[in-house]
């Protein structure tokens, strides 16, 4: 069975026998939970996991899954706060859990607003799923030694992840930032988080090799960036039937990114007017969305980014040519190089 699926079946029956654990009352917080992580994703983070365990000799087990579960669910805590940060609309074409818990609260007796309500509890619900993946990732069935060596990388993994999500909260409040901010924020909030992190602690989960935990860092970190200028490049000119979110969501919010930087740096007089008046506008409507596309797309920017996140990928690729990892992990992590970055959702 794919590691995806695995993965899946391994967090839906893991919230589900933590039920009892929590009042009754407070389930709907599960059922979030349970719904967002049933809804899809790409599950890019367990598949690195896997595969950086692979790559360090490990062996195919239940134990991995759960690990790699673990990281899924922090990263579904992570998706839940960072969409009440952006007030977006959707997720994985669904409504965003702030949103489908305001919509909860609107359908009984109430005196209070439904919307602060939504918000408040989908903070609940993203702390509950940052518990939750602690309780798996210390509960995967590895030994002690074993999970104590990854455990810091786990630990520093969040750590960075939360100092980049406040530096991209602040970029945006300032309203702009070049671009190698901007790919430091990238590398801070997403970089290692999504991609360099996962696998290291699936290596440790496998070996204490440092040779090893190098290479996969030369793989991780080039193409944890690429993979999130990717997704800043979707958020904007991506399909929302596709990527299930709403494209004009990061305009609106003003959202510093490499493609944004460069849009900047290559704009005109005039181009730049319409970049400084529209990009972070809280009442962006589609028409203004649009011709922000528009005037991005018209500076060279895009066809720019999109050269860059080549070249990293290619960067990536070429630092697993000197042979230190398990063949049939090295093929896998290629191919993953392209999902990342060669992809429309």
């Amino acid at each position: 069975m794919d590691v995806a699926q695995r993965v899946t079946d391994e967090l839906l029956g893991f919230i589900d026998n933590e039920r009892d654990g929590l009042e009754p009352e407070a389930h709907p917080l599960l059922d979030e939970l349970e719904a967002l992580i049933s809804a899809g994703g790409k599950r890019l983070r367990p598949r690195f996991c896997y595969w950086g365990h692979r790559a360090g000799g490990g062996s195919d087990s239940s134990e991995i899954v759960r690990a790699c579960a673990a990281l899924e669910l922090l990263h579904t805590f992570a998706l839940v706060h960072d969409d009440v940060m952006d007030r977006s609309s959707s997720r994985r074409r669904r409504a965003t859990t702030f949103r489908a818990l305001a919509e909860l609260a609107a359908d009984v007796p109430h005196r209070g607003d439904p919307e602060r309500f939504g918000i408040s509890a989908a903070i609940l619900t993203g702390i509950l799923g940052f518990v939750l993946a602690d309780r798996l990732f210390h509960r995967t069935g590895f030994t002690h030694e074993v999970t104590a060596r990854a455990a810091d990388r786990y630990d520093r993994m969040r750590m960075r992840a939360v100092g980049g999500q406040y530096l991209d909260l602040v970029a945006a409040h300032r309203g702009e930032a070049d671009e190698a901010t901007a790919r430091r924020i990238g590398a801070l909030k997403s970089g290692g988080y999504s991609v360099a992190d996962p696998l290291a602690i699936g290596a440790l989960l496998a070996t204490d090799d440092p040779g090893v935990v190098d290479t996969l860092e030369g793989y991780g970190q080039p193409l944890g960036e690429a993979f999130q200028i990717r997704d800043d490049v979707l958020g904007v000119f991506g399909d929302p039937e596709t990527t299930g979110k709403d494209r004009d969501g990061d305009l609106r919010e003003g959202k510093q990114t490499v493609l944004l930087a460069k849009a900047r740096s290559l704009a005109t007089p005039a181009q730049r007017g319409v970049l400084d008046e529209l990009v972070g506008l809280p009442g962006l409507t589609t028409e203004q969305g649009d011709r922000l596309r528009e005037v991005i797309e018209a500076t060279g920017a895009l066809d720019r980014t999109n050269e860059l996140i080549s070249e990293l990928a290619d960067r990536a690729t070429k630092s697993l040519a000197n042979g230190s990892l398990e063949a049939g992990a090295e093929l896998q992590l290629r191919e993953l190089a392209e999902r990342a970055t060669v992809r429309h959702a």
